[in-house]
């Protein structure tokens, strides 16, 4: 489907302007009630840990004939001093997004739509889905500073392709896959990086983590590659997915439901495992 074939199918839509500014204050506001939430009982809960960074000693063994040997040498960088406020940023963030084009910037939302992208979406994707798979990293045995900088800015660069994705197709006579493709490898990238430390955290230490990190991982996972499907299903122009506006819709709702049952998965596991 070209882009002109979805602008036309834009301007029909069903799906009013309306209805999907409705949908984002909905969204908004029970966001925002998870998140003033989250940050109350936060404030209150403790949960400490370490982030590293690891420096190299160099050693000499010695002079006579010269001998020397270099190791790694970890040090604490900072320690996190309450994760509990850490994931209340993740649903206020998203709050803030959802009233932010349904109120100052709804025009300009709505003029996007028209187009078939929508950029705020990716904004504030870059941002918030970055702090959960960070910490899910995290959870999972991560716990060097520039691992974690680094998956972060992947997994940004993999919400920036999505962004390049709708900038490119605007008008276009057939769909540029490329953007989806390089944001595939770029997401992929964390994902790898996670079940590696997993596995190597298990073996190493024989312990078997709590039932909530493999609740967070299989249900992230399964999400993760949803958000992706429905790109595709947009792209492809299958049953209503040819409808934008549609997309647009389970884009909120998706949205929605992953970062609510996520962000407390991850709180609950957290302050009280099971």
């Amino acid at each position: 489907m070209n882009s002109a074939e979805r602008r036309e199918i834009i301007a029909s839509s069903p799906i009013s302007f309306d209805s999907l500014r409705r949908f984002n204050i909905a969204a908004g506001l029970l966001h925002l009630v998870q998140g003033a939430l989250m940050l109350y009982l936060g404030l209150r809960l403790e949960w400490t840990r370490d982030i590293y960074t690891i420096y190299l000693d160099f050693n000499i063994i010695s002079t006579t004939p010269p001998v020397f040997e270099v190791l790694p040498n970890p040090q604490v960088a900072f320690t996190i001093g309450n994760l509990g406020v850490i994931l209340a940023s993740f649903p206020l963030l998203s709050s803030l997004a959802h009233f932010l084009i349904a109120f100052p910037l709804n025009r300009r939302y709505n003029e996007a739509l028209r187009k078939g992208m929508n950029p705020y979406r990716w904004y504030e994707y870059s941002v918030s889905s970055s702090i959960m798979i960070v910490l899910i990293c995290f959870l999972t045995g991560v716990w060097e500073l520039w691992s974690l900088v680094m998956i972060f800015v992947l997994n940004a660069m993999m919400i920036g392709f999505g962004y390049l994705m709708e900038i490119l197709n605007q008008e276009t006579e057939s769909t540029n896959w490329s953007p989806f493709i390089l944001g595939c490898v770029s997401g992929a990238t964390p994902w790898l990086v996670l079940f590696v430390y997993f596995v190597s955290a298990i073996m190493s230490t024989g312990l078997e983590p709590p039932n909530f990190v493999y609740l967070i991982i299989a249900f992230y996972f399964v999400i993760f590659n949803i958000f992706a499907l429905n790109m595709v299903l947009q792209y492809r122009g299958v049953g209503r997915w040819r409808d934008y506006l549609y997309g647009e819709r389970f884009y909120v709702i998706l949205s929605f439901v992953a970062k609510t049952i996520l962000s407390w998965i991850v709180f609950v596991g957290i302050f009280a495992p099971f």
